[in-house]
This record gives structure tokens, C-alpha cells and sequence, in this order.
């Protein structure tokens, strides 16, 4: 195992110095060659202060060779870096917390109030590109952000676990189903598209916001799918589903998987599944429709055959239809991720 030469008495002062009045890198490294002076070894000083293998062997070689004065930074050529590690730590710090926290009237970072906010705050001068580059080095990305619901269901854990019992305890002969239902309208989802530079595509919008939704049930072992679309989505729809559902699989007991919506939870919904006891129904936690593998689908569909593109009702559904007639079982199956 390596550790570093013995410092001498001389040294070993030196680099408590350092320690104490050096700053940033060059104190860090001064500790480092305390530590294994001290008997500890490689992996706890990488965990200490968080770096590597690599950078500890290259100031150990730095200080057997050269003592403490090798634990400084060597002259470097060229242009000084506009960006010094204050302000890194400064534009990390901002990023943290909206603008409205450091008291600017904007909900949002942009590039211009960060120079602004970097100059009034440590007296330096910066360039947009100069803090547009730390951005990027720190990993940061200019990117549409998504909705979130923050909100949990207290019993997700236990309400999934009982789905899972229940899946795993049904008769071999049971067709299980994942459920959901969309809404697809003449006003395109927009996605992200090739264009010419300088060139942004201009997507049209309809005369009228026209819709319609599509109920869709999945079967998670073999992958087939039985849909209905309808104009609008309520009890006497859902209950038209539901009936669908039953003709598909006319001899065999039905164990269905949808989520807590209003027109899933009806009364008079919840009084014909009790009238029709081949069909048991079990609810997902609330607020957490990423559990529903259909959402995928739903996705991959309005991707295929609504995005970017104005047209009517009627043509939506012929591509619609196209899309699930194209789509194998297993197709369906990869693409809820559900495939084995």
C-alpha cells in the first residue's frame, strides 16, 4: 500500500502552515501528505476529501520529489481563466434557488441576470459567454422543465403490494389488464423537431380545438389491447369500456388495473362492476400516473400520429387505428416496458 515518504521535521511544519494559511487546492494537498504521514491510507484520504486515487499518487510524487514546494500549482501559459473558483462556487450557489429568493423581480436564471448578479456580487467583470461556459462545466442545460405532482398517496406502498398480491395470486386462466384513457384534440402536442438553422417550423392552430378520448386496456402477459373512443370521458363511457372489455374476453375472469379518476370511481360505475362479478377492479395510489405503464403508450402514440401536425378528429383516428394495427403485442410491450 502507498503512503508518502516521511516528511522531516522542517516539512512537517511547513505543511501545517500551509494547512492553515494556504488557501483552496493547495491546503487541501498539504493535508493530504499529513494524513498518510499520519498513517492513513489512500481510499480513507480520497474519502476525506472527496477526489481520487489518481490525484492523491500525483501529490505524493509531487512532495517525494520535490517537498512541500511541490504542492503548489506550476506557471501556466496563455490567458488567465475569466472564471476563477469564487465565482464558480457563486453561480452554483445562485442556481440553487430561484432569482426571487436573491431579491430580483424574475422567477427564472437567465444567463444576462447571472453576469448581473456575479458583477454586483463579488465586483468582477464577466461576459454572458463567460458564465454560459461555467454553466455548461458545472452541467447545467437549457431545457424545457416538466409538471410534477408533489403531492403522494400516504398508502402507495401498501396499495401496490396488494396489487401485486393479487396479480400473483389470480387463477392461471385470468387476464389481467393495465387501463387508462387520453384525450387527443386538433391542437397538436408540440415535440421537438428537426429544422433549418434560423428557421423555426411554425406548427398551425385549428379553427376549433376538436377531441376525443381514447380508453385503452393492455394485457400485460400477452400484450394484446382492446380500446374505445368516445367523445367524451364519464360513467356511461367508461361503463361502455368496461363492456368492451367483457366481449373481448367472454369466458374468462378479468382482474383490471386503472387509476382513481372521478369516472372510475363513480357510483354508478362502481354499481355495475358489482353486478358483474367476472370483472374485479383494483385502484392505483393516488396521484402517481407513472405507475400506469399505458402512460407510455399513450406517449409513443400522439409521438407517432399527433405531434407537430394540424388535421381533423377524423384523420386522427385513421392514424390512430393505423398506429395500433402496425404495433405487435410485443411491440406494445417494449414500449410500456413491460416486455421480458
Amino acid at each position: 500500500m502507498r503512503f508518502v515518504r516521511d516528511p522531516s521535521e522542517a516539512e512537517r511544519e511547513e505543511l501545517e502552515r500551509m494547512t492553515r494559511q494556504e488557501v483552496g487546492r493547495v491546503a487541501m494537498r498539504a493535508h493530504m501528505i499529513l494524513l498518510s504521514a499520519q498513517g492513513h491510507t489512500v481510499p480513507e484520504i480520497v474519502e476525506i476529501h472527496d477526489t481520487t486515487n489518481i490525484t492523491v499518487y500525483k501529490w505524493f510524487d509531487r512532495f517525494d520529489a520535490r517537498g512541500p514546494e511541490g504542492l503548489y500549482d506550476l506557471p501556466r501559459s496563455g490567458r488567465p481563466p475569466k472564471v476563477d473558483e469564487e465565482v464558480e462556487q457563486e453561480v452554483e450557489e445562485a442556481m440553487s434557488e430561484p432569482p426571487t429568493e436573491k431579491g430580483y423581480n424574475c422567477t427564472i436564471w437567465t444567463t444576462a441576470l447571472l453576469r448581473t448578479h456575479i458583477e454586483k456580487t463579488l465586483d468582477v467583470t464577466v461576459c454572458d459567454d463567460t458564465i454560459r461556459g461555467t454553466l455548461h462545466r458545472l452541467d447545467y442545460r437549457w431545457r424545457r422543465p416538466r409538471w410534477a405532482v408533489e403531492r403522494e398517496d400516504p398508502q402507495a406502498g401498501e396499495i401496490m403490494a396488494a396489487i401485486a398480491r393479487a396479480i400473483w395470486n389470480a387463477e392461471p386462466h385470468t387476464v389481467c389488464l393495465l387501463q387508462d384513457e387520453t384525450k387527443f384534440r386538433t391542437l397538436p402536442p408540440l415535440r421537438r423537431m428537426w429544422m433549418k438553422k434560423g428557421q423555426q417550423a411554425h406548427v398551425p392552430t385549428p379553427e376549433q380545438n376538436d377531441k376525443f378520448y381514447s380508453y385503452g386496456a393492455l394485457d400485460f402477459e400477452s400484450g394484446d389491447w382492446v380500446d374505445s373512443l368516445f367523445n367524451k370521458a364519464n360513467s356511461d363511457a367508461t361503463i361502455s369500456h368496461l363492456e368492451d372489455i367483457l366481449a373481448a374476453y367472454p369466458d374468462r375472469p378479468i382482474l383490471l388495473v386503472w387509476d382513481q379518476a372521478g369516472y372510475h370511481t363513480s357510483k354508478k360505475v362502481r354499481q355495475w362492476v358489482d353486478e358483474h362479478p367476472r370483472l374485479t377492479v383494483l385502484l392505483l395510489p393516488k396521484y402517481a400516473p407513472e405507475l400506469n405503464p399505458v402512460e407510455q403508450i399513450w406517449r409513443a402514440v400522439k409521438q407517432h400520429v399527433a405531434a407537430n401536425l394540424t388535421r381533423s378528429v377524423d384523420a386522427i383516428k385513421t392514424a390512430y387505428r393505423a398506429f395500433f394495427e402496425q404495433e405487435s403485442c410485443q411491440d406494445l410491450l417494449q414500449t410500456a416496458s413491460l416486455a421480458i
